[in-house]
Parts: structure tokens; C-alpha cells; sequence
């Protein structure tokens, strides 16, 4: 393999619980803050047609971020990068790991479940679209002497690069 070979993998954050509901008030807010101008607008006797469109594009461009979230992972010579890209427009670096330095790379199956149950995790970070996509892996790292777990959806090609960096990748059979 080669020490510049870069991979990069990206889904999209499928909003669940509260997070469902959140997204649900912003749709409604898109749709109630110009009907708000509109009504105020004809109360104070200005002409709304000039402010609805810019009041309209302002609360979309606000509230963008929360409709569409994606979740990235990227490998380049043995470090791992976690991104959160919010609304297309602005890339938030979350973790970067060196693969080499994780405690356990392992598919997240009912038995990982209860073994990371027993682990004494500070903080876990999601990288999967929903906690019930295929092919999810868990990676064990130490951050400041404290152990945390990083959720990611894998593929064969991640894998082999996990493999190579670290002999304790667990592999199975992915759907990619």
C-alpha cells in the first residue's frame, strides 16, 4: 500500500428522536416566519412583496445546517479524520486518530454491544447515518487518558486500509 494513498467516505445523517423533531419546527418555521412578515407587513402598511422573498431566504439559509448533515471519514497515510459538513457550506473537523494508536477496530455486532456495555467509555462519537445501517464499525482509542469509542460506517476498501495500519481490525463481510 501506499503511504499517500488517500480514501474518504461520506453519509448522511438520517435524524432520529429529538433530532427528528427539531427538524419538523424548522420546516414549520420555514414556512410561519414569512406568513409572520407578510402579516406584519400589512399591519404596518408596507408593501410585503419586496420583504417576503428575503425573509424567506433568510430563514432557509438559517436553518439549512440542521436539514443536511453529513457525516465524513478520511484516511491519508495512516491518520483517520472525522468531519461534520453542516448544510453543504462548512466542514467542522471532529477527531483525528492515528489507526495505529486504536485499542480495537471491530464490526458492531450484539456481542460488541455488550463488551463496550463493560468498558468504561467517556464519550462515544457517531459517524453513521443511524445506529441500525448495515455495516458498522466501532474503534476503541484513548483521547487524554480517556477512553472513547468512535462509531463508522465501513466499506471493503476502508477495511483493507484499517487492516494494513492496524493488525487488530476485526474484518467481516461489508455490503461495499
Amino acid at each position: 500500500m501506499h503511504e499517500s494513498s488517500t480514501y474518504e467516505y461520506v453519509v448522511n445523517e438520517k435524524p432520529a428522536g429529538a433530532r427528528k423533531l427539531k427538524k419538523t419546527l424548522c420546516r414549520i418555521a420555514v414556512l410561519s416566519v414569512p406568513i409572520g412578515f407578510v402579516i406584519l407587513c400589512l399591519a404596518v402598511q408596507l408593501y410585503p412583496v419586496a420583504i417576503l422573498p428575503l425573509s424567506f431566504l433568510g430563514v432557509v439559509l438559517y436553518f439549512w445546517k440542521l436539514f443536511n448533515v453529513e457525516l465524513e471519514y478520511s484516511m491519508t497515510s495512516g491518520i483517520m479524520t472525522f468531519s461534520r459538513i453542516n448544510g453543504g457550506m462548512r466542514r467542522k473537523k471532529v477527531l483525528e486518530l492515528t489507526i495505529k494508536d486504536m485499542h480495537e477496530i471491530a464490526p458492531y455486532t450484539d456481542e460488541a454491544k455488550a463488551h463496550l456495555e463493560t468498558l468504561p467509555l467517556v464519550k462515544n462519537h457517531l459517524f453513521v447515518s443511524s445506529m441500525e445501517a448495515d455495516d458498522i464499525y466501532y474503534a476503541v482509542f484513548e483521547n487524554d487518558g480517556d477512553l472513547q469509542v468512535v462509531y463508522f460506517e465501513a466499506t471493503e476498501k476502508a477495511l483493507h486500509i484499517l487492516r494494513y495500519y492496524n493488525m487488530v481490525t476485526k474484518m467481516s463481510k461489508v455490503s461495499r
